[in-house]
C-alpha cells in the first residue's frame, strides 16, 4: 500500500510545476500586455513589435534541442530551476530598454530559457505518473499556460495603467526569482520510468527514423499550427481588442482571459476525457490523436467564422472556443509521442517536437500578423485576415495530422527497427543436414 506521502507527493510536484507554467506565460505575454504603450512610448512600428514577439524564438531550435537531450542525462529539478532563473533575469532590463535593439536582446535571452521549458516540464511529471494516467495531470500543468494569462492579465493591466508598462515586467521578474527559491527548497524527481504497453521495452533506435516517422511528423505538424495561434494571441491579442474592435486597456485586460480561461476547461474536460478513454482500452489513435484532431480542426473553424461577424459576444465566444479547443493538441501530442519513445529518449523527443513546434511558429508568425495589420486598409480588417488565414490554417492542419498519426503502426515499425541489428549480428544458421 501507498502511504499518505507518496500519493499526495506526485500531485504536489504538479501544483510546482503548473506554476512553472503559470509564470512561464506571464513572462511571455507581458509584452503583448505592454503593446500599445511601449510602441507609444518608444515610437515601433507594429512591424518592428511584432518583429520583437518574434524575437523570443530565434534561439527556440538551439535552447529546446540541448534542453531535451539535457534531461536525458540530468535531473529536470536543476535543469527546471536554471530555466526560470533565465526567464527571472530577462524581465530586468526592459525596466531601462529605450529601443527596439534592447527589447530584441531581452526577448532572446527569454528565448533561451523559454525553448526547453515545456517539454523538461512534460517529462517530469511523466516521471511520477504511469502511461494510462499522465492526461490529466498533463493536462492541468500545460493549462498553466493558460492559467498565467487568466491571472496575469488584469493584474499586468491594472499595474500597467497604475505604474507604467516597465513596472509589469519588472513585478513578473522578481516572482519568477521566487518562484526559483522554492523549487530549490520543494522540488523533487519523480521515480517512474515504465514505457507505455504498447511499446513495452524498446530499446532506443536512430534518431532518424523516429523524426521521420509519421506519427512525429503529424503531431508536429498539429502543434505548430497550434503554436501559431498562441504566438500570434500573445502577441496580438491585446492590441487587436484595443485598436482593432475599440475596447478600453481595462476592458481588454479583462477580455484577454476569456480565450484562456476557454482554454481550461475546453484542454481539462478533454484530457480526462482521452484519460478515460485509454482506459477503458479505446485505442490511442481514437482516444488521443483522433479528439485532438477534432479539436483542432473545430477550433480552426470558429476562428475563420470569427473574423466574419461584428464586435461583440458572439464574436468573443467563437474567439475564445477558436483558440480554447486547439491547445489540447499540446497536452494529447505529447502523451502520444511518449508512447510511442524509448523512455531513454523520450525527453529529447518532447525536447524537439516542442522545439521544431514554436520555434517555426514563433519565428514567424507575429512577424506576419504585423504585416497583415500594417497592410490592411483598417486596423480592423488587417486583423481579420489575419486571424483568417491562422482559422484554415489549423483546419487543413487537423486533416493532415489525422491521415499521419497512427500510434500502432509507429510502434510496429520502431519493434521492427530495434530488431533489425540484433538479426544482423546474430550468427548465420546452418542448413540442414541431408540424409
Amino acid at each position: 500500500m501507498s502511504t499518505t506521502r507518496e500519493r499526495i507527493e506526485p500531485w504536489f510536484i504538479v501544483l510546482m510545476l503548473t506554476l512553472f507554467m503559470i509564470l512561464a506565460f506571464a513572462d511571455r505575454a507581458v509584452l503583448g500586455f505592454a503593446a500599445v504603450p511601449l510602441m507609444r512610448d518608444l515610437g515601433l512600428t507594429p512591424s518592428q513589435f511584432g518583429l520583437a514577439a518574434s524575437a523570443m524564438y530565434w534561439v527556440y531550435p538551439v535552447a529546446g534541442i540541448a534542453g531535451g537531450f539535457l534531461v536525458n542525462r540530468c535531473p529536470t529539478k536543476w535543469v527546471l530551476a536554471g530555466l526560470a532563473a533565465i526567464w527571472a533575469a530577462s524581465q530586468f532590463p526592459m525596466l531601462w530598454a529605450t529601443s527596439l535593439n534592447e527589447i530584441v536582446a531581452a526577448r532572446v535571452l527569454l528565448g533561451l530559457g523559454e525553448g526547453p521549458a515545456f517539454a523538461v516540464v512534460l517529462h517530469a511529471v511523466f516521471k511520477w505518473f504511469d502511461d494510462d494516467r499522465r492526461a490529466v495531470p498533463t493536462s492541468i500543468v500545460s493549462e498553466g499556460a493558460a492559467f498565467g494569462i487568466v491571472l496575469a492579465a488584469p493584474i499586468v493591466a491594472y499595474f500597467i495603467v497604475a505604474h507604467g508598462w516597465r513596472f509589469g515586467f519588472g513585478l513578473l521578474g522578481t516572482i519568477t526569482a521566487a518562484w526559483v527559491v522554492l523549487w530549490l527548497i520543494f522540488g523533487s524527481e519523480g521515480k517512474v520510468a515504465t514505457p507505455s504497453p504498447g511499446a513495452g521495452n524498446l530499446k532506443p533506435i536512430s534518431y532518424r527514423v523516429l523524426l521521420a516517422d509519421r506519427t512525429f511528423i503529424g503531431n508536429t505538424l498539429a502543434g505548430f499550427s497550434v503554436a501559431c495561434g498562441i504566438t500570434i494571441m500573445l502577441a496580438w491579442l491585446p492590441p487587436y481588442l484595443t485598436r482593432g474592435l475599440g475596447y478600453s486597456t481595462t476592458q481588454t485586460g479583462w477580455l484577454t482571459t476569456l480565450p484562456w480561461i476557454a482554454s481550461i476547461a475546453l484542454v481539462l474536460a478533454g484530457g480526462y476525457l482521452s484519460q478515460r478513454l485509454v482506459l477503458a482500452g479505446v485505442p490511442s489513435r481514437h482516444a488521443r490523436a483522433g479528439l485532438l484532431c477534432l479539436c483542432l480542426l473545430a477550433g480552426g473553424a470558429a476562428t475563420a467564422a470569427m473574423t466574419f461577424l461584428p464586435a461583440g459576444a458572439l464574436q468573443l465566444t467563437l474567439l475564445a472556443i477558436g483558440f480554447g479547443l486547439p491547445t489540447l493538441v499540446w497536452t494529447l501530442s505529447p502523451a502520444v509521442i511518449a508512447e510511442v519513445t524509448p523512455v531513454a529518449q523520450r525527453g529529447a523527443m518532447l525536447g524537439l517536437f516542442s522545439t521544431i513546434a514554436n520555434s517555426a511558429a514563433g519565428s514567424f508568425a507575429p512577424y506576419l500578423m504585423g504585416l497583415v495589420v500594417e497592410r490592411g486598409a483598417t486596423p480592423a480588417e488587417g486583423y481579420a485576415l489575419g486571424f483568417l488565414v491562422l482559422g484554415l490554417l489549423q483546419a487543413v492542419s487537423a486533416l493532415a495530422a489525422w491521415a499521419l498519426i497512427h500510434p500502432a503502426a509507429t510502434i510496429a515499425r520502431f519493434q521492427a527497427e530495434a530488431a533489425r541489428p540484433a538479426e544482423a549480428s546474430a550468427p548465420p544458421a546452418r542448413p540442414a543436414l541431408v540424409d
